[in-house]
């Protein structure tokens, strides 16, 4: 089984599991630093972007208690074709509209709040610095350009000590996909993650924990590229996966900002077995996955 990039075949297996993992009843709590005003930029509103839109907004809505001020940004550049209708969020009235748009004028208009949409591709810039602000960036894309621009965000704020950024990210294949969750880009960054009794602080990014995320595939010079639709009728992607991943990544949203229990850090699905299983947030496991001693064990 391979780490899903979302549409593209990927080259690193999953973690082989361990034959009795009692880690998660020592996991700690992911907890986020305490910010007066909250971000989220929701980047890809295509098969997982169009199903998670409506969790972010609601989620949102549940946000309003806990912060001062929530604004909610959606990226994409794409607009909504014919043949995205078999398995993306969209309607038949919405073909010819942009993705990013469409979404933020749906969820504006049901629940009157102040979505905004963006009909482009994201940029690292368009996360700027803001005081007292956490932001949480979601991806749900299908290359690894956009993710190079979600993983340089991140080192972009992690010198303030006024404001903090987490990336959720969600990806799949035909059946099988995951869900990962950081903040750091850098193993250095993650020596004093676990500093503190009972809880976690640091996590690494998507692109730290499964590099080939960001890994160009080198395209063969004597097949052309072939189109989404090409590419959909040669692995075509089940009709329930894309909900599936949207699902799994609310649950971290939930938790990272509602409930403040999210004891987990990568989530791998697999529907031809219709398993589920997560990495739990331990310096043991976190040491085991990243293939070195990064954070200090227990005594």
């Amino acid at each position: 089984m391979k780490i899903p990039s979302s549409s593209s075949a990927a080259t690193t297996p999953i973690p082989p599991p361990l034959s009795l993992d009692l880690g998660h009843l020592h996991a700690r709590r992911v907890m986020h630093m305490h910010c007066h005003h909250l971000r989220i930029l929701q980047v890809g509103c295509g098969g997982i972007g169009g199903f998670l839109a409506t969790h972010t907004a609601r989620i949102a809505r549940e946000c309003e208690r806990l912060f001062d001020t929530i604004s909610i940004s959606f990226f994409d550049g794409d607009l909504v074709e014919e043949k995205n209708l078999r398995r993306q969020n969209f309607s038949i009235s919405e073909v010819g509209l942009n993705k990013a748009e469409t979404l933020a004028f749906r969820l504006n208009a049901a629940w009157g709040m102040n979505i905004q949409a963006y009909p482009r591709h994201f940029h690292q810039s368009d996360a700027r610095y803001e005081h007292d602000t956490l932001t949480l960036i979601l991806g749900c894309v299908d290359n690894c350009k956009a993710r190079i621009e979600m993983h340089q965000f991140l080192e972009d704020f992690m010198r303030y000590e006024n404001a903090q950024n987490w990336w959720l990210d969600g990806g799949n294949l035909r059946t099988h996909g995951q869900v990962l969750i950081g903040n750091c880009k850098t193993l250095t960054d993650l020596a004093q993650g676990f500093s503190l009794s009972n809880i976690c602080q640091a996590l690494p990014s998507p692109a730290l924990l499964h590099p080939e995320l960001v890994k160009h595939e080198r395209k063969s010079a004597q097949k052309p590229a072939q189109s989404c639709a090409e590419l959909m009728h040669a692995d075509p992607q089940s009709l329930t996966i894309n909900s599936i991943i949207a699902s799994h990544m609310a649950d971290y949203m939930l938790r990272l900002l509602v409930t403040n229990d999210l004891k987990r850090f990568a989530t791998y699905i697999d529907m031809d077995t219709g398993s589920t299983r997560s990495l739990p947030t331990t310096p043991a496991v976190l040491n085991r996955v990243l293939g070195q001693p990064v954070i200090p064990t227990e005594t």
